[in-house]
């Protein structure tokens, strides 16, 4: 049964590309679906882009480790970032993205504050989302190990060449298309999961018994990775890991770009109400299942979930649903991984040939659209070949690239939207900053302070950019 649901999911992802495929003649409608997209599209596109199988797995599964601590603040980020997103970021970008005339962030920055920021945008753009998504492929080849009984390394070029496929093929419209399905996939499976556990134990009445058995769950402060918990540093390592998380929503370029390709700011108006309602029901209903796991797991295997957390939420699926509607759960979990790297490698084709090729070459739209096809597929291989066997150095990148793509592009967009006077000097400078001191401080500083690096990360792109501006003005 799994397998026929998955195969089905795989051959309509596929048939999707293969039908805007049409419709996208031209670089307009392949880096940003010509800007027609409605409310419902923009809205469960940004929502299937955001939430990647980290969410069910690592979001989920952590709260086994963590307890309700972790849940209650990535919820509540979660839904304060949404709202803000659409609030600050969206109407504004919308607005200034129209007057220029462009097709991507990095474009947006270069009209702005020159080719040195697009260059230094795009190039972070590239690297750190090839890194970002190997701990995406890697969470997906485990799960189809597991759903399939394939090898993990069958899984991951599952994932990469179906993804690859209908991107190269449709570009944003696939991509969106397949999105909205994915987002519905998504959000029914949550919604299934939630209140499956629920039933399973006989309603809100497992959170006593869950009480009585784990205590501790309910507290701030007292669960966590042994070495933050012995130096006393629980509340800052939850508090600034679901920050990391939850923020990226505003400045993220696979996110944002979904507000310039909306068809007005009648659209964004609707998806303002309408995306923090499914990010925060979709919260909600994952990040809050993973405590329980302590009714459902035996004793004895506990430590082993606790030492790899993102066996967690799959176990509680397939222990609780039977057979059948486990396997649209576990296809929603795989929807989430496709729905981010779709827009991952769609961004980064675009920042490849857009903003670094035709900055430094004059190269026609029909090339660059030529061109922009075949980067997909190989910017989606790449992260497969360290995903087969990732080092202990790509595992640490993988932990920063979060942080970098936030800590880089959140103060430079927000002075872009806001600030009438711009200086770009001031921008590259705030980008590169922020950059090296994410990973200066995930090297060093993170196994001290267990603080992520997205705290100092925007701190130091603020100081860095203010500093500009101040001696400009002296």
């Amino acid at each position: 049964m799994i397998l026929e649901v998955f195969t089905a999911y795989l051959f309509l992802m596929v048939a999707i590309g293969i039908y805007e495929y049409r419709r996208t003649k031209n670089l307009p409608e392949f880096y940003i679906a010509g800007k027609k997209l409605g409310a419902l599209a923009v809205s469960f596109s940004f929502f299937a882009t955001y939430f990647s199988t980290a969410a069910f797995l690592g979001g989920g599964g952590t709260g086994f480790l963590l307890g309700f601590q972790w849940s209650a603040f990535l919820i509540f980020f979660h839904i304060l970032f949404a709202i803000l997103a659409w609030l600050v970021i969206a109407m504004p970008l919308k607005r200034i993205s129209d007057q220029h005339g462009v097709m991507t962030i990095p474009e947006l920055f270069g009209r702005s504050f020159g080719r040195g920021a697009q260059i230094v945008c795009a190039l972070i753009i590239l690297f750190f989302f090839e890194f970002y998504m190997v701990s995406i492929y890697k969470g997906a080849g485990n799960l189809l190990q597991t759903m399939l009984s394939i090898s993990y390394v069958e899984g991951l070029l599952i994932t990469a060449v179906i993804v690859a496929l209908y991107t190269a093929i449709g570009g944003f419209r696939a991509v969106v298309t397949t999105d909205i399905i994915q987002g519905f996939i998504m959000l029914f499976g949550a919604i299934l999961l939630f209140c499956s556990i629920f039933y399973y134990f006989g309603g809100f009445e497992a959170l006593d018994a869950l009480s009585q058995t784990k205590p501790e769950l309910f507290e701030f402060g007292k669960l966590g990775p042994k070495p933050v918990v012995e130096s006393g540093m629980v509340i800052p390592f939850v508090l600034s890991l679901t920050f990391a998380i939850s923020v990226a929503q505003l400045s993220s370029p696979q996110l944002v770009v979904r507000f310039i390709a909306a068809r007005d700011e009648k659209v964004l108006a609707y998806g303002m109400v309408l995306t923090p309602l499914i990010v925060g029901v979709f919260a909600v209903c994952v990040f809050s299942i993973g405590p329980l796991g302590w009714l459902l797991i035996p004793k004895e295997e506990a430590p082993t979930f606790l030492k790899d957390v993102d066996r967690v939420m799959p176990y509680i699926a397939m222990k609780i649903l039977p057979e059948g509607v486990n396997a649209l759960l576990l296809t929603a979990i795989i929807a989430a991984a496709m729905s981010t790297i779709n827009s991952l490698v769609h961004v980064s084709a675009t920042a490849l040939v857009r903003d670094l090729l035709q900055n430094f070459k004059k190269i026609q739209d029909s090339t660059a659209l030529k061109l922009t096809r075949i980067s997909v597929p190989l910017l989606a291989i790449i992260p497969v070949l360290f995903a087969v066997n990732p080092p202990d150095i790509i595992v640490g990148i993988v932990g920063v690239s979060f942080s970098v793509i936030t800590s880089a592009f959140l103060i430079p967009l927000i002075a872009l939207l806001y600030s009438k006077k711009l200086k770009p000097e001031a921008v590259v400078a705030s980008m590169i900053v922020a950059t090296a001191v994410c990973i200066i401080w995930q090297v060093y500083f993170y196994p001290v302070y267990f603080t992520y690096p997205v705290v100092p990360g925007l701190i130091a792109s603020a100081i860095t950019y203010s500093a500009f501006n101040l001696k400009n003005k002296l």
